[in-house]
């Protein structure tokens, strides 16, 4: 249990670190595009989708008995969505209240039921447990490819 409490900490403790790192960004800077990457404001945008997907599996795994769960592909829903045209501070604060709605969410897990499971077409069995790990594990490689995007872009000259 004191695992998953940690991880649930994890997820308290990112948005206010991105928006961190974010602060005094230039609409410039949150545009930037690496090759083959996306910007800071996709990167955002993703993170809502994410934790969107991660409440529904949630929910499915509390309700059902071992949902199965489909591949996610990011890149066409972040596209689609337009995340590049959005004002990043703005999305931020989405992702933050999203992320709240997200912990409000996780808080009611009794400990019983952390083992249920799904299965993911990818990942096989996915506990509760797991799951919320996964997550915050999911935020900390997000951060990683702000940083790079934000050093791409100082290198860009």
């Amino acid at each position: 249990m004191q695992e998953f409490h940690d991880n649930v900490r994890r997820l308290v403790e990112f948005p206010h670190h991105l928006k961190h790192v974010i602060a005094g960004l230039t609409d410039a800077q949150l545009q930037f595009k690496p090759a083959n990457e996306w910007s800071i404001i996709e990167n955002i945008g993703h993170l809502i989708d994410i934790d969107e997907l991660y409440v529904g599996r949630v929910d499915r795994i509390l309700a059902e008995e071992r949902p199965e769960f489909p591949r996610f592909e990011p890149d066409p829903i972040v596209a689609a969505k337009g995340y590049q045209q959005m004002n990043g501070h703005a999305l931020l604060e989405q992702f933050i209240a999203t992320r709240q709605a997200t912990i409000d969410g996780l808080s009611t897990i009794e400990p019983d039921e952390l083992n249920r499971a799904g299965m993911h077409a990818v990942y096989g069995e996915m506990t509760l447990r797991r799951l919320v790990e996964q997550l915050a594990n999911h935020d900390q490689k997000h951060l990683v490819q702000i940083h790079e995007t934000l050093a791409a872009y100082a290198a860009r000259a």
